[in-house]
Order: C-alpha cells, then structure tokens, then sequence
C-alpha cells in the first residue's frame, strides 16, 4: 500500500566506532587556576563532540577518560560510553605525573577484548595527552611496549598538549610519535580554544578513517587547528626546537582496519 512504511528504513545505520581517548595528568602540579581550566575546557569539548556525535552518520563516537593521579585511572571502567550517556565530573588535582601507568592501561584497554568491543568495524582510536610536566615513573619501557605490540596505538591518531613552562615537550614528542603533533602553549585560554579545535578536528577526520588513509595525519590536525585559532601563544614542539622523529620499524598498515581479524 501506498501509505506502509518499510520497517528497513527505521532500523539504524550500522556505524563503526570511534573511540576518542583523553588522557588527563591532574597531579598536584595542576591545583589551582590549571584544574579549573582544564575542567571548564572538557565541559565545553565534550558538549562540542556530543552534539557531533549526535548528527554524524560516519562513525559512532564514545569517549574514554584517563586520569593521571599517583597512579592512572579510568573515569568509566566498564568501557567507552556514548557522548549521551557520558556525565563528566570535574577532576581534582593531586598526585604524581605516572605516564608510564597510564600508558600500560592504554594497552591494556586498546583491544577488541576490552573497549574497543564492536560488531560494524572500527575507525582509527584518536589519543589526545595532556600534561604540565614530566613523567614521575617509569615511562620508555611501557611506551616501547606499547609500540611494539600493540597496533591500535601505533595507527592511532595521537596529539600532545604542554601546557605551562614546566611541561616537557621532548617526551611527550616520544609518547604521541612526532614533534610536529605536540602543541606547546602556557597561555590557559589559548588552551581552552585549540582543545577544542584539535577535538573537533579530529573527530571530524576520525569519523572517516575506516573509509581512507589518505591526507591527514595527527600533525596536519595540529597545523589546521593552529590556523583557524589564529594565536601567537601556542606553536608545535618541533617549532620550539625539537626535532623527534617517530620510528620507521612499524608495520605496514593493515588493509582492513575495521576487521577483527587482527590479533590483540
């Protein structure tokens, strides 16, 4: 009949996840002015990322939040949560800067055996560290291993912020892969702005990884993000003097990302 309605038509698209990591250091170095900024900041991203998420029909976004406090903890331990159901609860600082420990959850939780659980494929996970300092452990073992064995992480988009004077750009350089994806910045508000820039951007892109490799990078994402900001505050950490070039031993990149035909 004229006026029945196709129930296939209700039914959702089928879309593959993209994880959209934070990794947050709130250790004591953070009290004050810092903690209130980067809680007003993740307020104003998340509402950002939420209302995208809500109207992209690419990709379905979920969020993971990795604190950084004497220790590294996740904010929803169960797994990845949709940008709807996500209440995000303002951090306090205190604690040591332990990288390398949030950098063993990575791998541990970078997996199709814990959050990156999907039945219709997977973008490419994008990592976005903060820190306005230094690592207080051990954290080159963790990160080798990382490298070495776990291929989410390898292909994943990565984006540093140094934030503050204190913050050491060379080994967040290290930790993301390229000098040139590391913003440098001690200027707060202009911190505000580029998160924001850098998440958006990145999720935009992100959303269409599953579909091609080509033409954008973690560093083009920091370059746009650095234009359209139109601010002398914050450059890259290869513009400020270091050059870290990411290793060249990583395997080629799969031909099918979104298969579960890799191993973990």
């Amino acid at each position: 009949m004229g006026n029945s309605i196709d129930m296939k038509e209700l039914e959702p698209i089928a879309r593959p996840l993209l994880p959209i990591i934070f990794v947050l250091d709130t250790s004591g170095s953070m009290e004050g002015q810092p903690i209130s900024m980067l809680n007003h900041t993740m307020e104003e991203v998340i509402n950002i990322l939420g209302n995208f998420a809500a109207s992209n029909p690419d990709a379905l976004l979920k969020i993971g939040l990795l604190q950084v406090h004497s220790g590294a903890h996740w904010i929803q331990p169960k797994g990845l949560e949709e940008f709807g159901d996500f209440f995000y609860n303002p951090l306090t600082a205190g604690g040591l800067t332990e990288m390398g420990a949030a950098l063993r959850e990575l791998d541990n939780k970078l997996s199709r055996n814990a959050f990156l659980v999907s039945t219709t494929g997977r973008c490419k996970p994008i990592i976005i560290f903060l820190t306005d300092g230094q690592p207080t452990d051990d954290w080159q073992g963790p990160l080798k291993e990382l490298n070495n064995r776990n291929k989410w992480y390898q292909f994943a988009i990565k984006i540093g912020f140094a934030v503050g004077k204190e913050a050491n750009s060379t080994i967040l350089s290290q930790i993301v892969g390229n000098s040139e994806a590391v913003i440098q910045t001690s200027d707060l508000a202009t911190f505000n702005l580029l998160l924001q820039k850098v998440a958006i951007n990145s999720a935009m892109i992100g959303s269409k990884s599953h579909v091609t490799w080509d033409d954008y990078s973690s560093e083009n994402i920091v370059h746009t993000s650095l234009a359209e900001t139109d601010t002398e505050n914050a450059k890259t950490a290869k513009d400020a003097g270091i050059d870290f070039e990411p290793p060249e031993d990583l395997d080629p990149i799969p031909d099918v990302w979104g298969s579960d035909k890799w191993v973990d």
